[in-house]
């Protein structure tokens, strides 16, 4: 019974650490045809910025589906939920997001647990 109890602690410390240590989502957009030039453009001088600018932003690595490039994911890791607050009242950020909202048909977010939190992308 003590056992179970100190495992369930430990998972529950590991779980608590692991979220303000970092936070990770998918990003799934749907992005008109007629648009996908200038949302690449757009997405892509975000990103730039993002990396360079924001110590806090770990990785936006965005990928585009090959049967359809209108639908693409972003893998966004940031150092904690703090540095995901700063990043989405970035100027960059704002600029991005009003600059393509006409072009985007569908957006869902999606909240992740990583298997290997402190794994590091090479």
């Amino acid at each position: 019974m003590i056992i179970g109890t100190l495992i369930g602690m430990a998972a529950c410390s590991f779980s608590v650490g692991a979220e303000e240590a970092q936070m990770t989502r998918l990003s799934k957009i749907t992005v008109s045809a007629e648009h996908l030039p200038a949302y690449r453009d757009a997405l892509a001088e975000e990103v730039r910025a993002s990396m360079d600018l924001e110590p806090g932003v770990l990785s936006l690595y965005a990928v585009f589906d090959k049967e359809d490039p209108t639908r693409l994911t972003i893998l966004e890791i940031y150092a904690s939920r703090q540095a995901y607050e700063q990043h989405v009242k970035s100027p960059h950020f704002l600029r991005y997001k009003n600059g393509t909202l006409h072009m985007v048909t569908s957006l869902e977010l999606v909240d992740v647990d990583p298997l290997l939190p402190a794994l590091k992308i090479k």
